[in-house]
């Protein structure tokens, strides 16, 4: 019995199509596998790569829920130790769940905000992304696109980031939202991952820009928080996810810079990655 399963990794074409599922053998779809990518030549995502990094922050979240699962998931007269810890796993794993869905409800909404500045007022995250929209509409002058694929086919890595825009006081800026349970009376914190998520999108951009992360409090409707990285940080921050690549590849044996024979391998299209 797992109490977290880890994500299911995403991969793209090299020409930066996503392709997070294929085909099993009866025909159904399966999420996409390292065999898989070397067969097809694919790359992996940068949050793919950053999974070899220790994230004790990550860790220690998820810990929590699954503490919070114990004490308050009532037990059931008669109930056996192995039965309620699976309830109390599945507790834990439907309030990370919850958290994630959370997440890509905003995004969705953010994209939404960046194109139309519309909000559905009905909507359950209308007043998260009211309070997204009044932070656009202060501080974003031009929006240069959202939710785009970046590839570095040199260094065998790819990803989608939220959004580039000029900011009214950092100029073209590459933007990364990230949604946070912060506690009342406490601030958002940025973590260093983060920073190597930015850099790594920045140097398959290929140009000079800022970088930041907008933090949303998932737990109340706040005003959103920017955290922008220095450029000494970045720099930095790249260094290490050049040696994290280093360790995705040794561990996973597969080299995405290498490009094998063209494969029939059967495949299916999937969603791109949040």
């Amino acid at each position: 019995m797992k109490l977290f399963n880890p994500e299911n990794a995403h991969w793209y074409r090299r020409d930066g199509e996503p392709l997070h599922s294929v085909l099993s053998a009866s025909g159904e779809p399966r999420p996409t596998t390292v065999r898989d990518a070397r067969k097809l030549g694919l790359l992996p995502s940068v949050t793919n790569i950053l999974g070899v990094i220790n994230k004790p922050e990550l860790v220690e979240w998820k810990m929590t829920q699954a503490v919070l699962a114990a004490l308050t998931l009532p037990r059931r007269e008669n109930e056996g130790e192995d039965e309620f810890a699976r309830r109390v796993v599945e507790d834990a794993q439907s309030r990370v769940k919850t958290a994630v869905d959370f997440g890509s409800a905003f995004h969705a909404g953010a994209e939404q905000v960046a194109k139309t500045l519309e909000v559905d007022p009905a909507g359950p995250y209308a007043a998260w992304l009211n309070l997204h929209r009044d932070w656009f509409q202060a501080n974003c002058v031009r929006v240069v696109w959202t939710e785009r694929v970046l590839v570095n086919t040199a260094l065998g890595y790819a990803g989608t980031a939220d959004l580039l825009v000029e900011h009214q006081q950092h100029g073209l800026t590459l933007v990364d939202y990230k949604t946070q349970g912060v506690k009342p009376g406490r601030t958002a914190r940025a973590y260093s991952s983060w920073c190597l998520q930015l850099a790594a999108y920045r140097r398959a951009i290929g140009k000079p820009m800022a970088c930041m992360n907008v933090i949303v409090n998932s737990t109340e409707p706040s005003a959103l928080v920017e955290h922008v990285w220095s450029g000494e940080e970045l720099n930095a921050a790249w260094e290490c996810f050049q040696a994290a690549l280093v360790i995705w590849r040794n561990e996973k044996s597969y080299d995405p810079r290498v490009q094998p024979v063209a494969s029939a391998f059967p495949v299916l299209m999937a969603c791109s990655e949040a």
